[in-house]
Formats: structure tokens, C-alpha cells, sequence
């Protein structure tokens, strides 16, 4: 099991998981900085710390930054 945090960059687009901070939660509506495939990026959490099966990630989780 790994954990997650759920991040959507635009109203009503894809969500992407990221790797949350250590011994932080994460709370729907907070703005993080995360680095993306398009470069550092603002976006909004809208899933919680949460377990998910590592089977179910496709690439290694890019952290909160």
C-alpha cells in the first residue's frame, strides 16, 4: 500500500496522484506547488491522504512540494 494525495489543476479535470509531505494531511480545497511534466504547477487537493494498492500507480509518485 502506498499513499496518496489527490490534485486537480483545472475546475472539473483529470485528478492526479502525488506523494503527500511526512506526517502531513492533507485537506480538500488547500493549493499546493507540485512539479509536473509541464513544470511547476498550482493546483488543488481534492482526495485526502489516502492508501491505495501500489499496483494501481502506473510511475513513481512525484512529491508535494
Amino acid at each position: 500500500m502506498i499513499e496518496i494525495v489527490g490534485i486537480r489543476f483545472k475546475k472539473g479535470g483529470k485528478v492526479y496522484y502525488f506523494s503527500p509531505i511526512e506526517n502531513t494531511k492533507a485537506h480538500i480545497g488547500e493549493k499546493v506547488i507540485v512539479e509536473t511534466s509541464r513544470g511547476t504547477e498550482c493546483g488543488t487537493i481534492v482526495i485526502e491522504n489516502r492508501m491505495i494498492d501500489e499496483k494501481s500507480i502506473s510511475s513513481p509518485l512525484k512529491p508535494i512540494l
